[in-house]
């Protein structure tokens, strides 16, 4: 396929590197390793600026035998889909769709509770100088004093910021959020630039032609930003003017390409992007394309036959020399059965209501009629009818939603119908060599089957009793990507959530390219999918799947 990279303006003589960041051209560098005081251990999403999701700290493997250290469990049946983030005291940020901030302590205590004013909260938030910043449904960007939880500043940046798991950004003083310009669009279209002193307004990066989903602007602290679009465009910024260095990607891209994946840059000069290529509905195939961070100069690409919708990790894996890339590909789940029912009965097919209440309507007028009575009396006597016929069809739902919990490890049960099912689709983790794409190893799962992913259809009815008690402030269902993106550890092991509920843990410890056995694969089930990394600190793993709370490991 063919490239483009077009250079606007030369990049600026880098200055020293900011917080949490690799520098370019530092080949060992590794993420968020050795903080020193008033540093972070994990500030960001995938935990320092260049998004890698490497961390220099090994945390435990055995997820299974060794129980957590504790668990914070949420007292509201909520939707968390931002990482959790961990300051250098190894204290705890979490931050909830329904517009909650919650500190909690190394021991699980919680420590203070921000509860938003300005609407759900669906960013991932980001820590800097002592704040925490983050970003609302509404268009507003605040920020909070990381000690005591009060609000610094706050500002309206747009008319409103669409409901995906969009990450902030937050480096040499600038906060970047995404959002929608106009509002009333389904995805956000710019990035919004502020001061983050003050909240004041820097610059806006409108998007022409493409969109931008789940947000993860991406830097090696030279004063410059790279993120994605959606489609498989990726783009390097000044952060201080916002002014663009170059513009890089698949050049025939359409806007009909989809991916809800991100760009890192790795501490070898090089940015990794993963995308789908073609219509995400007519059978598209995931791509991972690496490019020059200095003039956005195509490397390599390489294809993988599943849709691919997460961001890569990337540093050494355990049994792998050099540098890996590893993330997970298949399709995204779907609705719970529930949502599904509602929009076919409802919206997909409603002609059929009208055309039933029509027929129904005509038929008894004329024998009304017949009798000598009016048609009004006839159309009167229809609404029982239809009363009765909406309460059999609720029933019918309600009954379906029910059965589908109950037997959500046996997909078939739907008698081979697709009209409320989906068919399987094959998933799988793969590493990659991050210098030429080659495969160095892949971990195959069985095909998923299930018609949502775990936890959703369960608590879907308390979700939305909870909304309606509360305004409606957050979301009733994670709806998460198939995998979260993944993290790698000190010692190289990979850990990747998997949407059936799951959190992997994995290394090729013997290096002979192939995942065997209990010393090389580990797994925990949550019983919730999951849209957040994982999160590592010196000897602390913080877990967070789309519901229920955080669970924390400690090394021993």
């Amino acid at each position: 396929l063919p490239w483009a990279a077009v250079a606007l303006e030369p990049a600026a003589a880098a200055p020293e590197p900011l917080d949490g960041t690799c520098p370019a051209g530092d080949r060992s560098c590794a993420g968020a390793s050795a903080t020193p005081a008033g540093k972070y251990y994990w500030a960001n999403q995938k935990g320092d600026l260049n998004r890698t999701g490497l961390s220099a700290h090994a945390v435990p493997f055995d997820l299974r035998r060794q129980a957590p250290a504790w668990r914070w469990a949420d007292p509201e049946p909520g939707v968390i889909r931002a990482t959790p983030l961990i300051d250098d005291k190894l204290n705890l940020y979490m931050s909830t769709i329904n517009g909650r901030v919650i500190k909690l302590s190394p021991e699980g205590s919680v420590l203070w509770t921000y509860r938003s004013k300005y609407g759900a909260q669906p960013s991932v938030p980001a820590l800097m100088d002592g704040l925490l910043f983050g970003n609302t449904e509404r268009g507003w960007v605040y920020a909070l004093d990381m000690e005591t939880g009060e609000e610094v500043w706050a500002v309206q940046a747009s008319n409103g910021t669409a409901g995906d798991t969009a990450s902030m950004f937050a480096a040499s003083g600038v906060v970047v959020a995404a959002t929608m310009v106009p509002v009333g669009r389904e995805t956000n279209n710019a990035l919004v630039a502020l001061s983050s002193r003050d909240g004041a307004h820097k610059w806006t990066h409108l998007m022409t032609g493409f969109n931008i989903y789940n947000f993860q602007g991406a830097s090696p602290g030279d004063g410059t930003m790279v993120f994605m679009d959606s489609s498989g465009g990726v783009y390097r910024l000044n952060l201080e003017t916002g002014a663009m260095l170059w513009e890089s990607g698949i050049a025939e891209r359409q806007a009909s390409f989809f991916t809800t994946a991100a760009a890192v840059v790795g501490p070898n000069d090089v940015v990794y992007c993963v995308s789908n290529y073609g219509k995400y509905s007519d059978g598209d195939h995931g791509t991972v394309h690496a490019y020059n961070l200095s003039d956005g100069k195509p490397l390599w690409r390489t294809n993988v036959t599943l849709h691919a919708m997460q961001a890569v990790a990337i540093g050494r894996l355990a049994g792998s020399e050099g540098l890996s890339v590893v993330f997970g590909i298949g399709t995204n789940p779907g609705y719970p059965m529930l949502f599904r029912m509602i929009y076919r009965g409802f919206y997909a097919f409603p002609g059929i209501f009208w055309l039933l209440a029509l027929t129904s309507g005509c038929f008894c007028c004329r024998r009304w009629r017949r009798r000598g009575s009016s048609c009004i009396v006839s159309g009167c006597s229809l609404i029982p009818m239809i009363v009765l016929v909406f309460l059999c069809y609720l029933a019918f739902m309600l009954s379906l939603h029910f059965l589908n919990i109950q037997l959500k490890n046996q997909p078939g049960w739907q008698f081979g119908l697709q009209l409320f099912a989906v068919p399987p689709s094959p998933q799988r983790i793969v590493a990659l060599d991050a210098a030429t794409g080659a495969e160095r190893w892949r971990h195959e799962l069985p095909a998923f089957a299930a018609t949502t992913c775990a936890g959703d259809e369960e608590e879907l009815l308390p979700r939305l009793f909870w909304l309606h008690r509360n305004e409606g402030l957050g979301h009733p269902i994670c709806l998460p990507d198939s995998f979260s993106q993944a993290v790698i550890g000190g010692d190289g092991t990979a850990y990747v959530g998997y949407q059936d509920g799951r959190l992997f843990a994995l290394r090729d410890g013997d290096g002979d390219g192939e995942l065997r056995g209990d010393g090389e694969v580990s797994d925990f089930q949550f019983e919730h999918g999951f849209q957040a990394s994982q999160a590592i600190a010196p000897g602390m793993l913080a877990v967070v799947p789309c519901g229920g709370g955080v669970w924390v490991w400690k090394s021993a």
